[in-house]
């Protein structure tokens, strides 16, 4: 069995672009969190907005997927074979992140293909290792934030000062087993209940949605492929008249529109059967998502601060 709800979506034709954000305000953050006891690791972000970083699995220079979509920490067999064991086997290796460095992670060893090619990462970071390192992770500034011990009341608290006066809204999510969260959005006013998934590049709608939410599907030349042998296929896309993440209105949104039961969940019978779409990484960025694994909560900000 895949360790994961939806794999990676590779976009084709987008043109995304990461929104650019204000210096002073990513700074606060990371004032903030260190000073409550944080460390940091600085993301890169590709072509097909995925944040990564650069690190070290048992000593050897790999590259480490950030993905809140995926259930449980992998790595690639090719990246793995220095670690001996057989595919689908959990081993336990030691990651060094920046700074940081995590000893006996639990790991699992999946051969992750898209269209029968090798993924173009090493190792995913999955949501099990961000909920044990009680991860915050800023989208849109490009950082990841862990910690070795549970924060206290009084340093949870601070944050949600911090977070509130800088015009940031909590909008509480669902964990899920096997490890996901989900979020409860608002689409053309109808509720949404959407998978947090930072390693997918577009966020998308189911199809069989579009009458209830009111959308009309346009083609598109985009081109989407999940994790396995789900293959590339064309996609339309819908543009919403309102988008809303708890207090947050999103403007001008845009979503990718397919049958989610292609990547294996959002369907009857399916895991994760009650989800109707995915909150992906544009989505996240634009909104200047913060993500809180432990306190289960997603921070989007609005355009300006009150």
């Amino acid at each position: 069995m895949r360790s994961i709800y939806t794999g990676l979506l590779i976009v084709f034709g987008l043109g995304l672009i990461a929104p650019a954000t204000n210096a002073t305000e990513v700074f606060r953050l990371s004032t903030v969190l260190t000073q409550n006891g944080y460390d940091a690791a600085k993301l890169f972000r590709t072509g097909d907005n995925h944040l990564f970083i650069f690190g070290k699995l048992n000593g050897r220079r790999r590259s480490f997927l950030v993905d809140t979509g995926w259930s449980f920490t992998t790595a690639g067999t090719n990246a793995a074979r220095h670690l001996a064991a057989k595919t689908d086997a959990t081993v336990f290796g030691d990651f060094v992140l920046g700074n940081l460095t995590f000893t006996n992670q639990s790991v699992k060893l999946q051969d992750v293909r898209f269209n029968g090619q090798p993924a173009p990462f090493d190792v995913v970071l999955g949501l099990d290792f961000f909920r044990h390192h009680y991860a915050i992770l800023d989208c849109a500034g490009q950082r990841l934030y862990l910690r070795r011990n549970k924060p206290t009341n009084e340093q949870e608290k601070n944050l949600e000062i911090a977070l509130r006066r800088a015009g940031f809204h909590a909008l509480e999510l669902r964990l899920k087993a096997p490890p996901a969260i989900t979020a409860l959005a608002l689409l053309n006013g109808q509720p949404v209940e959407m998978l947090v998934d930072s390693g997918a590049a577009w966020s998308c709608i189911d199809g069989r949605q579009c009458e209830r939410l009111g959308l009309k599907p346009l083609p598109s030349m985009t081109r989407i492929s999940g994790a396995g042998k789900t293959g590339i296929r064309s996609v339309a896309v819908a543009q919403t008249k309102t988008f809303q993440l708890g207090d947050v209105t999103v403007k001008n949104a845009n979503f990718a529109l397919f049958d989610l039961a292609d990547l294996g969940f959002a369907a009857p019978g399916k895991t994760l059967s009650e989800v109707q779409g995915i909150l992906g990484g544009e989505m996240l960025a634009t909104s200047s998502a913060v993500i809180d694994c432990h306190a289960l909560k997603l921070w989007p900000k609005t355009s300006r601060a009150k």
